[in-house]
């Protein structure tokens, strides 16, 4: 099944009413790539720029649908069941004195986030673990009541699903989905973290394009079939999106319930990553869409429900206007916040090394160089001393590349003064992330800041902020 593009028109979508739903989510949201298909025919494929359509993003949770299709297999196979005790596939992991609440929980429970979870251990948790990950989980304290009866999301039930998989069927689940699943529907080559172990990490994670979210959606739409292959088996495919639990304090939005590892509604299901990266189904209607993005809002799915419907019953009026194409080439993300390219002072700042205090980024130090009138370059030595250099245009982006790691790899950068304050703004794309650091050496000292567009880090946490206003007070030649 290959793409086939097709203006809305043609699938009898209102190119308008779409414009329209862009400009909405524009205003509330920071979207990187979208992907709307109907029909099996692409009808809208965007990218934000410096984000790039081709350059897959770390999906987050939206990685735990691998986890579900992986989990239908084995199920399918005769190799696990929904009742099975989980705890039978990974006693070699449990601590001596783990909590005997863990023996009542099984992989439906797992698959539906009511394993009794007292914390969520989310992708911060288990990064800052060096191993043992499957056994520093299974320590944690339990709250027996809720054991298959309340909803607490945590990212443990994953990696632990991931785990029993690959002992179950031989092999990781990266490996078993791009030999059963990506392969058969067009999707070449996925990269899946993993933990020291070995597995891959269930919860987070897997990176993906906008337009593999989408083909992925539309493996959904239609039934697990795929070029007259039935890839996963039809029956999973809708137990997955069956609403098993309702989510707290979700009443009110179009996605309040929990299915295997889906996020649940009347209308819609949808794979739901941290900040933004969605695969939504619409149940009724055969459309998918698929988004990456960089932000904290929570009602992306509310705002394409309603306009994707609308889209539909617009039927006067100027049905293929020009808004939608124009709207489509003024995607783009805002250069770094600043007038001018050149500062009378910047001597005082550029051709020497600033010490960093302690920050997110784990950079020591930092030094500024004058390319040329639009262009300058950045060195940064990193705390395993690791020198690394970019570049930063003005009113334009550098694309970078700094780490072998694909997780981190590419960086997009660009530079503006504003009186005394040099603003770099670093759009990692890779990633959600978009960061904005200030260097203001207007004064007799350099004061450092860092703006995330959104973070794990606490913003309560003051021992967690020293870099976003820290005070730098000598220099390195």
């Amino acid at each position: 099944m290959k793409f086939e593009y097709a203006n809305p028109k043609e699938v009898g979508l209102n190119a308008d009413v779409l414009a329209q739903m862009l400009c909405e989510l524009e205003e509330k949201a920071e979207l990187h790539s979208i992907v709307i298909i109907k029909d099996d025919k692409l009808i809208v494929e965007g990218n934000w720029t410096p984000y790039e359509k081709d350059v897959p993003q770390m999906m987050h949770s939206l990685s735990k649908t691998g986890i579900s299709l992986c989990v239908g297999i084995a199920i399918d196979e005769g190799k696990l069941s929904l009742d099975d005790k989980f705890i039978e596939y990974v006693r070699e992991d449990l601590p001596e004195n783990y909590d005997r609440v863990l023996d009542q929980v099984t992989i439906y429970d797992l698959l539906t986030m009511q394993a009794g979870s007292a914390s969520c251990a989310n992708n911060v948790y288990f990064t800052a673990l060096k191993s043992d990950w499957e056994r520093t989980w299974l320590g944690e304290k339990r709250i027996a009541e809720n054991v298959g009866n309340a909803f607490y999301y945590d990212s443990g039930c994953s990696y632990t699903l991931s785990k029993i998989i690959s002992k179950v069927m031989g092999t990781t689940c990266i490996n078993l989905l791009q030999e059963r699943v990506f392969s058969k529907i067009g999707i070449d080559h996925v990269d899946w973290l993993h933990s020291p172990e070995g597995y891959n990490t269930g919860g987070w994670g897997m990176y993906l394009t906008a337009r593999q979210i989408a083909r992925l959606g539309q493996l959904f739409l239609h039934e697990g079939r795929w070029n007259k292959e039935q890839i996963i088996p039809a029956d999973w495919v809708h137990e997955m999106s069956l609403m098993r639990i309702a989510k707290p304090g979700c009443e009110y939005k179009v996605l309040s319930g929990y299915g295997y590892h889906f996020h649940t509604g009347e209308k819609l299901y949808a794979a739901e990553g941290a900040f933004g990266q969605l695969m939504i189904c619409f149940r009724e209607l055969p459309v998918v869409i698929g988004i990456t993005s960089g932000t904290n809002c929570e009602f992306i799915p509310d705002i394409c429900q309603k306009y994707i419907y609308q889209a539909l019953e617009k039927q006067d009026g100027n049905f293929n206007g020009p808004a939608l194409a124009l709207k489509m080439e003024s995607l783009y993300l805002p250069f770094a916040g600043g007038e001018s390219a050149l500062d009378e002072k910047e001597g005082s700042l550029f051709g020497r090394w600033i010490l960093l205090n302690q920050n997110p980024r784990e950079i020591r130090k930092v030094r500024f160089d004058r390319e040329d009138e639009n262009l300058i370059r950045i060195k940064f030595e990193l705390s395993d001393s690791t020198v690394k250099t970019a570049w930063a245009g003005y009113q334009y982006w550098v694309k970078n590349d700094l780490f072998m790691d694909y997780t981190k790899r590419l960086h997009c950068l660009s530079y503006a003064f504003s009186r005394g304050v040099l603003t770099v703004a670093d759009c990692m794309i890779n990633t959600s992330y978009r960061e904005e650091y200030t260097f203001n050496f207007s004064g007799d000292t350099i004061v450092c800041g860092w703006k995330p567009n959104v973070t794990y880090l606490d913003g309560n946490d003051n021992s967690k902020r020293v870099f976003m206003e820290s005070t730098v007070t000598h220099h390195e030649k």
